[in-house]
């Protein structure tokens, strides 16, 4: 087999994995180290404090918005466990015979195909179950119950090993849990032992007392992923608790990602007949999402903004893949660390109040990158000569410039979301949609272009001046509602004056309609003379045009549809209009495009043809098609391959490894053998690994070769 030329540079053993990058391009340095990277450490370290805050501030309004959403569920969930075994007991005397339940109580929560988010909401469930109905509380994963030995070993050692349940003699009894047969028998035993005799009065309890929970607290047994358990383990592990269900309180709770339905696929009728089933329903994702848009992203509260294409590419995330709104909160997590990470102007970031202070506090190097910033550099060509001079010269003057546009922004801001939730109440309804059903979609076409430009727009306009009475005025009274009552002042009128036009549509039928002027004289002339086809088509065409006479509900209605379309054309600009919009937007769609929805092939592929791409260590820094003997095993066993056909034999491939990783110097015999064992272990694993990504695949045409998968390097 041919190879290129390999460098013979003696190289120390597991060179790569060994060494010690300097602190420089050290890969696991803090997110400060990165920000004190930058051009100026000083406002670096700025950057980052007001990142952190800014993150902070989003993410606290985000944990509230989350827990406002799931509460009714889980209050529901939380009554149904407390309430299924109240007459519960230990007793099987006569005297509780009704006491005893025949069928395991079953919440079947449906939580929606956003599977990411799952783990979120099912951590504060069980949490939540911990706190205010049961101590005895275990959630069970598929991935960790192949078989049904492990189920009860995963159930039982949730339920015994929880330290709040143990008394100050029973912690010593701990360490011999692990000594008893992982069966219900012994669940059975150990909570008839504890919760049937009372405890000695003098001894204190760790745990919660009786007074907080019930006498008999129920064991809840929570399935994360339903659909993805083997049918079998699931069917016999309900089968034994079933035999239990007189002994123990056992409630499940079962997390279903598409419908009930899934249960009844997964458990024939002998099985699902143990179960009494009540079904809860939790929030769809898309709910979720419309809260976190409308009260954190579109709201003049955070400074921060998405640019239109980010803002697009993350709402395509969601609705084409994954529908999960945890991982479009990450998306916008990154997207607010590369802005203030990438882009020095993002110093100036910050509320209102705090913006004087913050650009009084402004350097040199930081007004100079503002000036860098292309917007301002669009300014300050279209200034006056003088004023050029000034703002490219004179940093107190650019300093009042630059606090001049943001607070534009800022008041622009103030302005603009009111205005645009009122533009979505009234066209959301029409036919068509042209203006989309959802308020994101308004938001998306404004954030790209001026919106009253467009001929979505247009149509929509058009849409209104053909409203019924009973509908335009529904939707002013929506539109006035929308608007709210905390309104900047600028817009304080602007209800008031749809106020005065509700009114006005009380007394049209005290104004007379105006009767339409007949022009006898042209209509007998149009009727009575006789013409030729085209001048009959030339006259029917200019009686067309002539106005129609409007009657007074229309002329009303045209004066309020002018009046809205008044109003949007003034408060509702593209953000990028204004000088600065670069500091308040972040629209890197490109970057946020690689990092979030990257491919995975071309990302293995250019860790293993260039290393050094994710690595940044000096070693592997080389130019593209050299083989070093300092890039790690499977980088090189990766480029080797890519010299071969379809067929690799194994023999020259390990030649050509020891070739490239070690050197022409004899050595002794018996530490050469030595060295050989190494090195065939280092090959052997190498080729496993790539085997395991998918590059290559045994093969039985020949005993001693692989097969090749792949075709074309990076």
């Amino acid at each position: 087999m041919q190879h290129k030329p390999y460098n013979t540079n003696k190289p120390t053993k597991l060179k790569v994995i060994q060494h010690k990058p300097t602190n420089n391009n050290n890969p696991t340095q803090l997110k400060a180290d990165y920000f004190k990277a930058c051009e100026h450490p000083v406002s670096g370290d700025f950057r980052q404090s007001t990142c952190d805050l800014t993150w902070e501030e989003i993410d606290q309004e985000i944990q509230i918005l989350r827990s406002d959403l799931n509460s009714k569920i889980f209050d529901d969930l939380l009554a149904f466990t407390s309430s299924c075994h109240e007459k519960f007991s230990l007793d099987h005397d006569q005297d509780h015979k009704d006491s005893f339940v025949t069928e395991i109580p079953t919440a079947a929560l449906v939580t929606g195909v956003n599977t990411p988010d799952h783990g979120v909401m099912f951590s504060t469930l069980v949490e939540l179950l911990h706190e205010r109905v049961s101590p005895l509380v275990a959630i069970l994963r598929s991935k960790d119950c192949n078989k049904v030995k492990n189920v009860l070993t995963k159930t039982l050692g949730q339920l015994l090993q929880n330290p709040d349940m143990f008394t100050d003699e029973e912690e010593d009894s701990i360490a011999n849990t692990k000594n008893l047969p992982c069966t219900l028998s012994t669940l059975s035993a150990w909570y008839n032992t504890k919760y049937k005799l009372p405890h000695s009065p003098t001894k204190k309890r760790k745990s919660v007392t009786i007074s907080e929970h019930q006498r008999y607290p129920p064991i809840v047994i929570v399935f994360e992923d339903l659909e993805s358990w083997v049918p079998q383990i699931l069917q016999d592990f309900i089968t034994i608790c079933s035999n239990y269900i007189h002994h123990l309180p056992i409630v499940f709770v079962f997390g279903i990602a598409t419908s009930v339905a899934a249960v009844h696929r997964l458990l024939p009728n002998t099985v699902s007949s143990l179960l009494c089933m009540e079904k809860f329903q939790a929030p769809p994702s898309t709910e979720y999402l419309t809260l976190v848009i409308n009260q954190i992203i579109m709201t003049s509260k955070f400074p921060f903004k998405l640019g239109s294409k980010v803002f697009q590419l993350l709402l395509d995330i969601f609705l084409y893949h994954d529908f999960s709104v945890l991982n479009f909160i990450k998306g916008l997590q990154f997207c607010i660390l590369d802005h203030f990470f990438s882009f020095p102007c993002s110093r100036i970031l910050c509320h209102h109040e705090d913006l004087h202070q913050t650009i009084k506090d402004l350097k040199h190097h930081d007004i100079e990158s503002v000036r860098m910033a292309p917007s301002f550099m669009r300014y300050v060509e279209n200034s006056q000569p003088k004023q050029q001079i000034d703002l490219l010269e004179n940093d107190d003057y650019t300093k009042n410039i630059i606090e001049k546009f943001m607070s534009q922004i800022n008041k622009y801001h103030e302005l603009f979301f009111p205005v645009l939730r009122c533009l979505h109440c009234l066209v959301s309804k029409l036919p068509k949609h042209p203006l989309g059903k959802q308020l994101r979609e308004v938001y998306s076409m404004t954030l790209g272009s001026f919106i009253c430009e467009t001929e979505q727009y247009k149509d929509a306009i058009e849409l209104l001046k053909m409203m019924s009475k009973d509908e335009l005025t529904d939707l002013m009274k929506a539109s006035i509602q929308e608007l709210g009552q905390d309104l900047h002042d600028d817009l304080q009128d602007i209800p008031q004056d749809l106020e005065r036009f509700l009114q006005r549509f009380d007394t049209l039928h005290e104004i007379p309609e105006e009767e339409e002027e007949n022009d006898s004289k042209e209509e007998s002339t149009l009727h009575l003379e006789k013409t030729d086809l085209h001048n009959l088509r030339k006259k029917l065409m200019e009686a067309g045009k002539k106005s129609k006479k409007l009657s007074p509900y229309e002329k009303l209605r045209l004066e309020i549809v002018d009046y809205y379309d008044n109003v949007f054309r003034k408060y509702m600009s593209c953000p990028k209009s204004f000088p600065l919009h670069e500091v308040f937007y972040y629209d890197s769609a490109a970057d946020v495009k690689r990092q979030l929805n990257s491919s995975p092939r071309s990302a293995v592929q250019t860790a293993l043809a260039t290393p050094h791409h994710y690595l940044q260590c000096k070693c592997c820094d080389m130019e593209p098609g050299i083989i070093s003997s300092t890039m790690p095993d499977l980088c090189i066993v990766y480029k080797l391959h890519l010299e071969c056909t379809q067929l690799i034999n194994l023999f020259d491939w390990l030649q050509a490894f020891v070739t490239v990783v070690t050197t022409g110097e004899e050595e002794e015999e018996g530490k050469k053998k030595a060295v050989d064992k190494v090195l065939q272990a280092r090959f052997i694993r190498a080729v496993s690994e790539l085997q395991f990504l998918g590059f290559i695949k045994p093969t039985k045409r020949k005993t001693d070769h692989v097969a090749r998968l792949t075709w074309g390097g990076c």
